[in-house]
């Protein structure tokens, strides 16, 4: 019996590997799926380089207070749910680069894995950038 119990065990550890995404290195544009990302929102420097005005999406991380909040999973789907791609970001901003529609943008603070994910659709504006913001009510500063 504690055999069947270790291998659902193992079992339950294998998929929740497999469901967390590679983590996107800091101010460094990648292209997964034809969408170029960028983990980025630390620090003032970050937060004022001009290369992250040209991106028409910037989604942001923040609790109740206003406060950025860093270090998230972010699964980024279509209009039908199908997701196009899933990253975890140490940032407080994901910046995309999206073709013209609807999205949906869902987020979970690594910090809290059992907390309830937030989500929020999202569409790139025609010219400039658009911000959208995910807040995490009741959680602190830098989680």
């Amino acid at each position: 019996m504690s055999g069947n119990f270790r291998l659902a065990g193992i079992a339950l550890l294998a998929c929740a590997a497999a469901a967390q995404a590679d983590p996107m290195p800091m101010d460094a544009p990648i292209t997964d799926n034809g969408i170029e990302t960028v983990c980025t929102g630390i620090g003032d420097e970050a937060q004022s380089d001009p290369r992250w005005k040209t991106y028409p999406v910037r989604i942001e991380f923040s609790n109740g207070g206003a406060q950025y909040l860093s270090g998230v999973h972010l699964t980024l789907a279509d209009s039908e749910g199908k997701t196009l791609t899933s990253i975890d970001c140490a940032g407080a901003w994901v910046l995309f680069r999206l073709a013209p529609g609807q999205y949906r943008v869902s987020a979970t603070l690594l910090s809290q894995p059992g907390a309830p994910p937030r989500s929020v659709t999202i569409a790139p504006p025609a010219t400039g950038q658009k911000r959208f913001v995910i807040q995490f009510a009741g959680v602190g500063a830098n989680q």
